[in-house]
């Protein structure tokens, strides 16, 4: 037998393919297992022998009333016996069964040959979930290969198990193996019900480590960290997070292996592969409640540690000149979903809503940062103005204690002279009004235009337009001022009002990430515009919202259910691709843009539903 494989590894592939016509074509379907847990993994196997593969893509019976689609993989094998070669082209369909009972599976129809086929209806049974069986790795060449539970497992870890409300959870997830892993990918990622998630990133090319568990040794990957920001008090479940890895089954070790496979994660060049499903279990953990004792009235539910610190643009300015207040808060902890401080501005100065942008790193070590805050100030009134010291409330999680960070007073000199009306600002509203003066204006010496004197003059559209333009910019401005008085004097409303201006900005960010290497960016900068969006239009925190109360909030303010529905199915699709990498070789940018318009379709359909 050895001499046969060597022969078949080196025999030239056109004459494989026209060795392999010649054969009689055989159609025949099977189950990598007869019987299967509830969430657990089976495989559907058509295997098309004599035909070098299927003209078309094998057409399954419909097994979603107790199973669900996972992915389809394909397997070539060749014999080279007695002068005569014969190939088998395998496609192996995964499923994760979700219903128990026993199920029958109707005949697999596939085309190849040029004449349609139908494989033997199947039987599986599905039993309670429980403990996973020994999962078996058929291979010809040695009868089976047994991958216990305790040869690939995946495991999850937490920095804390019994964390504050909005205390950072660092989760990670691990892949320990013994057997060859080529690739692996994730089936379910965990759900984030009562917690705000910040994904932290894995490197693409992740470090093996040597870790020893129980006495064996295990070559162990990194394949998920996230920072889990608990929103509520009580009991949390920490879901499980469930992968597929590809283990290759080596038959060169029948023959000797030439190349020394020492990388558990690097593969081989004989053999074949086949897939073995892995689960991480659930961890309870118990969120305390921040104590109401001592704590501050600027506290916003931060928990972490912060520094503030502020500054103008000028130490001296005129009234009427636009001046920019800088406010930045630095420090670890959930800053994204930290609101603009309370800043008690001089009654003398008019203030526009702020700027805000951030530089947050999500690392091993949880998320931290700086969020800025950057205000335009136009003085109206001459002298000396303090702007106070500005002080961001915290929960210190080690200390278990309340404190306060304070900015430094700032101060301001204006001159020139008090102004009354509306400042008028040139620029972009950073600059001056400066008046350019003419001592002699141009004398027109074209002919004017004759008027009849019996001519009405209220018949005159110019009569009517100089009447109305004023009383209509009169009208306007009345309308802007009470706009801003509104957006600076109503928090919903100015969240309402920049909502849907905001969204925008977010996904043409999100599009620019569209590239393959950048897909967990691209996919969770579309969820924070789906959350911030949501948040905005409620008036509420996104790092609070929960599916069963967006669905409570929406219905009372009456959004139609279909609508609240197509909202959270595209949260769903967010957070199921933002943890699960795109497939090899990607879909051309169409799977992104499909998303990206789902979301803005989304948007749209509930924008339009709660305008009033």
């Amino acid at each position: 037998m050895t001499v046969v494989r060597r022969i078949a590894l080196v025999v030239p592939l056109l004459g494989l393919s026209a060795l392999a016509g010649a054969q009689e074509v055989e159609v025949r379907a099977y189950l990598d297992r007869a019987e299967v847990a509830v969430d657990r993994q089976f495989t559907v196997n058509v295997e098309v022998s004599g035909a070098g593969g299927a003209d078309e893509d094998p057409r399954l019976p419909d097994l979603s009333d107790f199973a669900a689609y996972l992915g389809v993989g394909t397997q070539t094998s060749m014999q080279f016996v007695n002068g005569r070669t014969s190939t088998a082209v395998t496609y192996q369909y995964r499923f994760r069964a979700v219903a128990e009972g026993t199920h029958e599976i109707g005949p697999v129809r596939v085309r190849a040959g040029g004449a349609e086929h139908a494989t033997d209806p199947l039987t599986i049974r599905v039993t309670p979930a429980g403990n996973a069986p020994a999962r078996r790795a058929p291979d010809r060449s040695r009868g089976g290969v047994e991958i216990g539970p305790r040869d690939l497992f995946v495991e999850a870890s937490v920095s804390t198990r019994e964390p504050w409300v909005n205390e950072p959870v660092l989760v990670e997830y691990r892949l320990f193996t013994r057997v060859d892993v080529e690739t692996y990918g994730i089936t379910r990622a965990p759900g984030a019900a009562g917690f705000w998630v910040e994904e932290i990133a894995v490197p693409r090319a992740p470090r093996v480590e040597r870790i020893v568990r129980g006495g064996v040794q295990y070559a162990s990957i990194v394949v998920r960290r996230a920072a889990l920001f608990p929103t509520g008090a009580g009991p949390r479940s920490i879901e499980p997070l469930a992968l597929e890895a590809q283990v290759r089954v080596r038959s060169s070790r029948a023959f000797g292996d030439p190349f020394g496979f020492g990388d558990p994660f690097g593969g081989g060049l004989f053999g074949r592969s086949v897939a073995v499903p892995a689960e991480s279990e659930a961890i309870e953990i118990e969120v305390r409640p921040l104590p109401a004792a001592g704590r501050p009235a600027a506290f916003t539910g931060l928990v972490g540690s912060l520094d503030v610190t502020a500054s103008l643009d000028a130490a001296e300015a005129a009234t009427n000149e636009a001046l920019t207040f800088r406010l930045e808060v630095r420090g670890a902890g959930n800053l994204r979903t930290l609101p603009a401080p309370a800043v008690a501005f001089p009654p003398d100065f008019d203030v526009y809503p702020p700027e805000v942008s951030d530089e947050l790193d999500a690392g091993a070590a949880g998320i931290s940062g700086v969020k800025r805050y950057e205000y335009v100030l136009v003085p109206r009134a001459p002298g000396t103005h303090v702007i106070p010291a500005v002080e961001v409330a915290y929960f210190d999680a080690a200390g278990g204690r309340y404190a306060v960070a304070a900015s430094d007073p700032v101060a301001v000199e204006v001159s020139g002279e008090a102004v009354t009306g509306d400042p008028v600002l040139i620029g972009g509203g950073r600059t001056r009004l400066e008046v350019a003066r003419q001592d002699i204006r141009f004398i027109r010496v074209a002919t004017s235009a004759f008027v009849p004197v019996d001519r009405q003059l209220f018949r005159s559209g110019v009569f009517w337009t100089v009447l109305l333009v004023p009383v209509l910019g009169l009208g306007g401005a009345l309308a802007l001022r009470r706009h801003r008085d509104r957006l600076e004097g109503n928090v919903a409303y100015a969240r309402r009002r920049r909502s849907a201006r905001l969204a925008r900005s977010r996904l043409e960010q999100a599009r620019g990430l569209r590239a393959p290497e950048q897909h967990q960016a691209f996919v969770a900068g579309i969820s924070q515009a789906l959350l911030g969006f949501l948040g905005d239009s409620l008036n509420v925190a996104e790092a609070g919202l929960v599916r069963d109360d967006i669905r409570r909030e929406l219905a009372a303010r009456g959004v139609a259910a279909e609508v609240v529905e197509r909202y959270l199915a595209c949260l769903d699709r967010c957070d199921r691709q933002r943890f699960a990498p795109p497939a090899a070789g990607g879909d051309g940018g169409g799977e992104s843009a499909a998303l990206l318009e789902q979301a803005e379709q989304a948007m749209t359909a509930l924008g339009e539903a709660l305008r009033p």
